[in-house]
């Protein structure tokens, strides 16, 4: 810029010829682009238009496809969660029952047990009463052919009786 204003030119000056020129160049340079390339230019923009519109469609595409597919697996999770829960719930609900029929059974042999033994218990006692009165039935025998063998005195007969005591409490011992 130092060196043209040393030669007396100004950028800011106009010059008519010059102006002139451009005009006419600037012309011809239009006439030519639009003669051989405008056309070529203005489709390859709007092929470019249109691959950007293809690709923004596609985009949108993928998108909607990409958001059903999330939904689809946040549904097939849902269900896999809800299905998980159902099975956990019946296996508690079959441990719930397993568990009381378990206890039922028990308690039923247990009382079963119970009662047999209660049963056993009488038997035994039923033998012991009838053993018993077996023994004091001979024992009454055996008293009464003593006395009736020989006549007793009050005081025999006393220590007769306090003797046969002595004999059951032993034996009941």
């Amino acid at each position: 810029m130092v060196l043209l204003a040393a030669k007396g030119l100004s950028l800011l000056d106009v010059n008519p010829g010059l102006v002139v020129w451009t005009l006419v160049t600037f012309l011809v340079v239009v006439l030519v682009l639009k003669k051989f390339a405008w056309d070529v230019i203005l489709k390859a923009l709007d092929e470019r238009a249109e691959t950007v519109q293809n690709d923004i469609k596609k985009a949108s595409e993928l998108r909607s496809e990409a958001e059903a597919l999330l939904k689809d697996y946040e549904a097939r999770l849902n269900s896999a969660k809800d299905e998980a829960n159902a099975i956990v719930a019946e296996a508690k609900s079959d441990a719930l029952k397993l568990k009381a029929k378990l206890l039922e059974e028990t308690n039923s042999e247990v009382k079963a047990q119970k009662d047999q033994a209660v049963k056993e218990i009488e038997l035994a006692k039923g033998k012991a009463l009838e053993q018993l009165q077996s023994q004091i039935v001979e024992m009454s025998i055996s008293v009464a052919s003593k006395v009736l063998e020989k006549q007793l005195k009050a005081e025999d007969y006393k220590a007769f009786i306090e003797n046969e005591l002595d004999q059951l409490k032993k034996l009941s011992a």
